[in-house]
């Protein structure tokens, strides 16, 4: 019986510490960046779409853990605005719709890395489709007027601005 040289040996010890030293690395990296545990099912590449809700959205990323869908929605803001938790809500009802799961809930990961956990609540799910139905209506009637409520400043970089009569500059 031949033994293993002793580079080889030596050499496959330094391969398994680095491997070792990489998957740490790589797990760290994955928090610091917001990133939760699971399996990612979809990275900003599945859009759903469920025509009995009237609804259309793409998850940034959705991950499959305890046997159960959880959405992330990713956003540069340092806080989640109602509009983001709205954005997270749709994706509670596609991913229930289409995907027969209901998450119970999902993250708003900010800019800061910071995760913003979002309950999948019914009075959530109704406040979304409420939304939903104020934004149909108001495109079935295009010749009314919007109430947008815009922040001081917002209104600086918003492409509409010329044809808003509530522009507030």
């Amino acid at each position: 019986m031949t033994s293993l040289p002793f580079w080889l040996l030596g050499t496959a010890a330094a391969a398994l510490l680095l491997g070792m030293l990489l998957m740490l690395l790589g797990r760290n990296m994955r928090r610091r960046r917001g990133l939760s545990g699971g399996k990612t099912v979809s990275l900003d590449r599945v859009t759903l779409t469920s025509r009995r809700l009237r609804l259309t959205g793409r998850p940034d990323r959705m991950v499959q853990t305890d046997g159960t869908l959880i959405p992330e929605e990713w956003k540069s803001a340092r806080k989640p605005s109602p509009s983001h938790v709205a954005q997270l809500g749709v994706y509670f009802l596609l991913i229930e719709d289409q995907l027969r799961v209901r998450p119970p809930h999902g993250f708003i990961v900010t800019g800061d890395g910071n995760r913003h956990l979002i309950e999948n609540t019914a009075e959530m799910r109704g406040w979304v489709m409420e939304l939903a139905g104020q934004l149909r209506a108001a495109r079935a009637n295009p010749g009314v007027p919007i109430q947008v409520n815009p922040f001081p400043g917002q209104c600086r970089r918003c492409g509409q601005r010329e044809n808003c009569g509530q522009a507030r500059l």
